[in-house]
């Protein structure tokens, strides 16, 4: 693939990946299928790449291709999801395309209050969200209590979404 294409494609997953992770994790509840499906997804989007046409939304285009996988994953080694009923398949997709605008806005938001957030509680998410760590495994390699960081985890949270609503009720006033 060439250089802007490559570059092309980036920009694009990038913006969508949100939506389609959003998509497969509502149809396959299991994170680690859904996160097997999510990079397959990505695979196969890159492979295509030049059949995309760009007079169509990338993210509706790639969760088309996800229902596809998500399908075809089903019928090789069935997979707890809710591909009994393709309808089901096909209002999740329309639900996560019309909500993709405000997710977008809200993932921004997070991205810049995590970035004032303090190494500690940035170490915590990290262990809890990146690494899925239970708050009793957060303890034990802590050396704390697990209800100490049921609480902290509780705070960060509550931080980041104060922080987020508030960026976005002054992005909705023009600041």
């Amino acid at each position: 693939m060439a250089k802007d294409l490559s570059e092309e494609f980036t920009r694009h997953w990038t913006q969508a990946q949100p939506v389609v992770a959003r998509y497969v994790s509502a149809v396959v509840p299991d994170f680690n299928q859904a996160e097997d499906i999510l990079q397959e997804v990505a695979v196969v989007l890159l492979r295509r790449f030049a059949e995309y046409r760009h007079d169509s939304p990338f993210a509706a285009w790639a969760i088309g291709i996800a229902k596809n996988k998500i399908l075809a994953t089903h019928r090789a080694r069935p997979v707890s999801c809710l591909v009994g009923c393709p309808d089901i398949l096909d209002s999740v997709a329309a639900a996560c395309d019309e909500i993709a605008p405000e997710a977008d806005r809200r993932a921004r938001a997070l991205r810049e209050c995590m970035k004032r957030l303090e190494k500690k509680p940035l170490e915590l998410l990290e262990l809890r969200y990146e690494r899925a760590l239970k708050p009793r495994e957060i303890a034990a390699q802590l050396g704390v209590q697990a209800g100490a960081i049921r609480t902290s985890l509780t705070r960060v949270r509550g931080l980041l979404q104060d922080c987020i609503e508030r960026r976005l009720a002054g992005q909705e006033s023009g600041a």
